[in-house]
């Protein structure tokens, strides 16, 4: 036997042991019934675990100011998320920053909120910055 031929017989060994021991796994629950089960989907989540969602508001860029890493909208500044940013055509392609022009029609989502506790009672909340700009057709 060549050493080609020896390593290929062990990779098809390989290959063969590592099919073998592949099991289905059935998940069992502790015995409870279908409806016991709906309840269970059905139930309110815990307070406080709510996680931030994404809000897409319609608008059109005034202008677009990469240098400064900020775009107006509706006559007002808004910063763009430097780490976060994305940015997607009609398609669902990303563009990146550098495919943004005035005068287009887009959607736009801020990050979340910071919550209240979190803010300091002495200083204002810092300005939300856009991380997701969804460029329409």
């Amino acid at each position: 036997m060549t050493p080609l031929h020896c390593a290929a017989w062990a990779a098809g060994a390989l290959l063969a042991a590592l099919a073998g021991t592949a099991q289905a796994v059935v998940v069992a629950g502790p015995g409870g019934t279908a409806e016991q089960g709906r309840r269970l989907v059905v139930a309110e989540p815990a307070p406080g675990a709510v996680a931030p969602t994404l809000d897409l508001v319609s608008a059109r860029l005034d202008a677009v100011d990469l240098a400064a890493g900020s775009v107006t909208v509706r006559g007002q500044r808004v910063p763009l998320h430097a780490e976060q940013l994305r940015v997607l055509g009609s398609g669902g392609q990303n563009l990146g920053p550098r495919g943004l022009r005035a005068g287009q029609a887009v959607r736009l989502a801020l990050e979340p909120a910071m919550p209240a506790a979190a803010a300091s009672a002495g200083s204002p909340a810092p300005a939300r910055r856009i991380v997701l700009i969804y460029i329409d057709g």
